[in-house]
């Protein structure tokens, strides 16, 4: 496998050779570890539209064995840009992501309205031809640094809608409308679930925290008999598990909701909690009827 010099050299050298690319940063740093050995670059142009050309890298930078165009498929993820997501043959993946000076700035100033929690926020660069671009280089990555206390009212609200979604996860459920259950219990349910717990993490440390790009940090930080409740709630496709992955996820609000009310010095709303758990067990028990 290349070396990060072989494969920053190889970079270099394609964007001084094509006289479009004006400048090139260096993003996403730090990013060589086990079993990823990614690495990401802005390509400043004066002509974006050539590379919409998906073949435009095709030899540059060793066997290609996938190419997916993030632009392609999520325009609104990369405004401006012409996204080269490239799985190289020795086991290298290569991101290119290409755009003139001003989308470049407004990314770097972040000042896109999308947040794309999966692109980091490092900079450094590498090559100015023109010296078009001011000091760029910002080697710290706070885009998942999580430091947010609630409001009484948003607090309230986002119980609320947890015990909205949980009752539509149980009805899909009931129904046995599977793809429909597990994309409550996975992203609606899970969303909500994760927020509250990096309220409990943040408020429980007292100081910011990594959660780590889609909270890839969890099981670092929360404590250890909350995060063995956070594993039952992958259920596989069995209802009966499904099931289960419901009374864990409810155990699991309930005890980090309390501690985030305890904290803050609000009232944890038990007896809407309470009055879902019994319209639900209502529910189920028509089921059987």
């Amino acid at each position: 496998m290349r070396t990060e010099k072989e494969i920053i050299d190889n970079v270099i050298e394609v964007a001084k050779t094509d006289d479009s690319v004006r400048a090139v940063i260096r993003t996403e740093l730090f990013l060589v570890k086990e079993y990823l050995h990614s690495y990401q670059f802005c390509f400043i142009v004066d002509d974006v539209e050539k590379y919409s050309d998906d073949g435009i890298f095709e030899i540059c930078f060793g066997k290609r064995v996938l190419l997916y165009r993030g632009d392609k498929n999520h325009p609104e993820m990369f405004p401006g840009t012409k996204a080269h997501l490239m799985v190289l043959e020795d086991g290298i993946t290569l991101v290119i992501n290409v755009m003139d000076k001003d989308a470049f700035l407004s990314k770097f100033n972040r000042e896109n309205v999308h947040e794309n929690v999966w692109e980091g926020e490092t900079y450094q660069k590498l090559l100015d031809k023109d010296g078009i671009l001011p000091d760029i280089e910002r080697l710290e990555e706070t885009q998942t640094i999580f430091e947010e206390t609630p409001s009484e009212e948003v607090f309230v609200n986002i119980c609320n809608e947890f015990w909205w979604v949980m009752k539509t996860f149980a009805e899909y459920t009931l129904r046995k409308e599977l793809p429909a259950a597990m994309f409550y219990l996975n992203v609606a349910v899970r969303d909500l679930l994760n927020r509250m717990l990096r309220w409990h993490i943040y408020l429980q440390s007292g100081k910011a925290v990594d959660m780590g790009i889609l909270d890839c940090n969890m099981e670092k930080l929360l404590d250890k008999d909350l995060f063995a409740l956070y594993k039952k709630t992958y259920p596989n496709a069995d209802y009966d598990q499904i099931w289960e992955a419901f009374n864990a996820a409810q155990l699991l609000w309930q005890k980090s909701g309390s501690a985030v009310a305890e904290r803050c010095g609000y009232s944890y709303p038990e007896e809407t909690e309470k009055n879902m758990l019994r319209f639900i067990d209502n529910l189920r028990g028509q089921q059987y009827r």
